[in-house]
């Protein structure tokens, strides 16, 4: 039974019709045969489609800057592939995008090999977190889906040609996508305020008192681990309504690496020394802490000996048998304090910055390996110097995963957010 047509969603299928015509027939009548609306966009090139989608190959190619004319005469002439693959994806991401704003996007389903997968998952990359997004695809190893929250369901043949086989997984995903948008109603429910928190394992101890003091306050909390892109782009998207900045860490490479080490670490392949520009734009309140600062953290080490060698004569410490953490110097942690001090400084909203004066990590209190006070001292200095006036910058006669921390950083929440 399909649903209530006043209740009807739609999934756009992002394909090649000159090489799954018959596929994506099946797949759309099966999400028709739930009561769901389908809006095809076909992404093919060199083909004539089995039938037309609802945005033509003339239309995308156009909306990625070329004609298919000029797309076809190129491939014929010997042009690389990725050419034509290029101008396919850039106009699909905007079709999808003009679908999104107008509110005639709410899933999106792709299938095909290697090359529809790489258009697939582009197109997914940077629609809303949450929306259901399906990659339907024979090589599950190569596909491109990177750390967004695409599904990926593997084909055990080649999606071409209509048999039981490729019938049954195009029933399965048409069944998966239309799951996911009809259950994403049933867990809406009231909108409570999402707090997100950057955490590391040495300062998980701190994020785990966090949390049920934020809850009490009618938080719920979203905790990103290591990075803070994800955590950026969901405040760009509107859904973060405060963040607790517990973790800094990710500004000691930005601030002190290389360009070439940094693009090496950066899933974009290029340096970028940016970091929760969204939150500073947005206004959202910030508590900004120096969590892991006093470390360089270097994965697929088993000991000092292989970390690189003007790291070696600094305490050190195993985090696991294949992490090696090495200390920050009192002047790198300057250089990290003036950068978050010109981060702190041009936030649009309340901001206050916490510094636990008996470290910064697990690893840095008191007779743990990187014990350093003086070190931190150097963050501390640096931040006091150039923040503005405005910055509240409060200091807790504690480690960063003592309970006087937390205590205090859900006060600096009650002040921020009171009224």
């Amino acid at each position: 039974m399909g649903v209530d047509r006043h209740r009807a969603r739609t999934v756009v299928i992002v394909a090649t019709l000159d090489t799954r015509g018959d596929e994506v027939e099946f797949l759309k009548a099966r999400i028709l045969e739930k009561g769901h609306r389908v809006v095809v966009v076909d992404v093919g090139v060199m083909g004539t489609p089995f039938a037309p989608g609802d945005f033509t190959q003339e239309e995308v190619a156009e909306a990625g800057g070329r004609s298919l004319a000029e797309l076809v005469a190129a491939a014929k002439s010997g042009a690389d592939r990725s050419e034509a693959t290029g101008v396919m994806i850039a106009g699909a991401r905007r079709v999808v995008a003009g679908l999104h704003a107008s509110g005639r996007l709410h899933a999106v389903l792709s299938l095909g090999g290697t090359t529809a997968a790489a258009i697939g998952a582009s197109v997914m990359k940077g629609l809303p977190i949450g929306m259901p997004k399906l990659l339907v695809t024979t090589f599950l190893s190569l596909a491109p889906v990177g750390d967004e929250d695409i599904t990926v369901m593997q084909s055990p043949v080649d999606l071409v040609g209509m048999n039981r086989i490729v019938a049954t997984v195009l029933s399965n995903a048409a069944a998966a996508v239309v799951g996911m948008i009809e259950q994403a109603e049933t867990v809406a429910g009231p909108r409570r305020k999402l707090a997100g928190i950057t955490a590391l394992g040495v300062t998980t101890p701190a994020v785990q008192k966090l949390v049920p003091g934020l809850e009490a306050r009618g938080y719920d909390s979203v905790v990103f681990h290591a990075t803070s892109d994800k955590l950026d782009r969901m405040a760009r998207e509107g859904i973060i309504d405060l963040i607790l900045d517990v973790t800094t860490f990710e500004t000691v490479p930005k601030r002190l690496y290389a360009d070439e080490v940094l693009a090496m670490l950066s899933p974009l392949g290029r340096p970028d020394r940016s970091r929760l520009e969204s939150a500073i734009e947005k206004g959202l309140p910030q508590i900004i802490a120096p969590g892991g600062l006093d470390m360089h953290i270097f994965p697929g080490a088993s000991g000092i000996e292989v970390v690189p060698p003007e790291y070696r004569g600094r305490k050190w410490s195993m985090h696991g048998p294949q992490v090696v953490l090495v200390r920050t110097t009192e002047e790198e942690l300057a250089q990290v304090g003036a950068a978050i001090a010109e981060r702190a400084n041009r936030a649009a909203g309340p901001v206050a910055v916490l510094i636990p004066l008996a470290g910064f990590s697990e690893a840095g209190r008191k007779g743990a390996p990187l014990h350093d006070p003086q070190a931190d001292q150097g963050f501390v200095r640096a931040l006091k110097s150039l923040v503005e006036d405005r910055v509240r910058v409060v200091e807790v006669d504690g480690n960063i995963n003592d309970d006087r921390f937390a205590a205090e950083a859900l006060r600096l929440v009650d002040e921020m957010t009171a009224g």
